[in-house]
């Protein structure tokens, strides 16, 4: 066990670095944004393949995280290739002096953090495929499969939702709020972690994979609180007067019917 952690955290590390390396040459930190989903499916592949994992809930999972990660990693560098750095890290570029004190700030502040993140995210999976590699699917693990088809269906339908509407020109300045956007503010936000919280019902059976969802619960707080939900909602309360209403009417992240 301790082997094989210790082996995705080498993994991971060696990856973001060089990542890092990148992101200097071609001046774009944003692209370990692009490749955050990829980092976790080849995590989760490694894992499959170091343990010999051939069990039900292995390959069910394995399956799952794969058509997660090519959703999303099509989705993010389709909206963010060719448009230059995001402006979130743009912004970080005026805390720091140019130079190497931006590079090493920039190592430590989004290269290791989001190596960590996947890390600790994955640790359900890592703990229960080398801990129980030929298990079957259980109800509950069924009842994660429902859990992260929802998730599914609202990340993407809410991604492709707001695609267009960022799209359509007559809409610069307004808020969206039909669709899926009228029954929570952050339908992509919500979808993402009902995905992992069902990715974590799948290998609950395995008792040590339990110990993992500190992962997922570290991964909601900051997708809430810290880099996602949080910050995006000061950033339009800002730039769209009308946003207030939409935020007293809306659900901040569990789809429910909006206030009158």
């Amino acid at each position: 066990m301790l082997e094989l952690l210790l082996a995705t955290a080498g993994l991971v590390l060696s990856v973001v670095i060089v990542l890092w390396g990148v992101s200097i040459a071609i001046r774009d930190v944003s692209i370990i944004d692009m490749a955050f989903s990829s980092i976790i499916a080849g995590v989760i592949v490694f894992v499959y393949w170091y343990s010999n994992a051939s069990g039900q809930a292995a390959n069910v999972t394995l399956g799952l995280v794969i058509i997660w990660a090519l959703r999303m990693t099509v989705y993010l560098v389709n909206r963010n290739w060719g448009h230059g750095e995001d402006v979130r890290y743009t912004k970080l570029r005026s805390w720091v002096p140019e130079g190497w004190p931006f590079y090493w700030f920039s190592l430590r502040q989004v290269f290791l953090l989001q190596g960590a993140v996947i890390w600790v995210l994955t640790l359900p999976q890592q703990i229960a495929f080398v801990s129980a590699p030929e298990t079957a699917m259980t109800i509950l693990g069924w009842i994660g499969v429902a859990l992260w088809g929802i998730g599914f269906f609202f990340e993407t339908l809410g991604d492709w939702q707001l695609s267009r509407f960022r799209a359509d020109s007559s809409k610069n300045g307004t808020v969206l709020n039909t669709g899926l956007w009228r029954y929570t503010r952050h339908p992509n936000y919500f979808g993402e972690l009902a995905q992992w919280w069902g990715l974590l019902l799948i290998v609950a059976h395995v008792p040590w994979a339990l110990v993992g969802a500190v992962g997922v619960a570290i991964y909601s707080w900051l997708v809430v609180r810290v880099t996602g939900k949080a910050t995006l909602e000061k950033k339009m309360s800002r730039e769209k007067p009308e946003y207030a209403e939409y935020v007293r009417r809306t659900s901040g992240l569990i789809p429910w019917f909006p206030k009158a």
